[in-house]
């Protein structure tokens, strides 16, 4: 298994969306499933967003915390609604 940090970037805005990713495939074509990187991944196709992968970490709770370092959300620059180890279906349906 990959425990991924990666950043989605729309080529056209410069906006991203940093997420965390677990998978056996490295190119399974995941971009992210944040509610606004959605949104926008719809308006702007799929094709004008670049995914990269930022750390490969060691395991899920290496992951976890990476993410909580890196995630602060700036509605300015970033698709990313809330704070690292904060977002996910939990959050959506709150």
């Amino acid at each position: 298994m990959h425990y991924l940090i990666y950043k989605t970037t729309n080529i056209i805005s410069g906006k991203f969306y940093i997420g965390k990713h677990q998978t056996k495939n490295l190119q399974d074509g995941y971009i992210g499933s944040g509610k606004l990187l959605k949104r926008a991944s719809k308006k702007h196709g799929k094709e004008n967003f670049h995914t990269e992968i930022l750390y490969e970490c060691l395991s899920e709770k290496h992951m976890d915390t990476i993410e909580k370092i890196l995630v602060v959300p700036d509605k300015e620059i970033s698709y990313n609604m809330c704070p690292g180890g904060k977002g996910g279906f939990g959050y959506i349906n709150e």
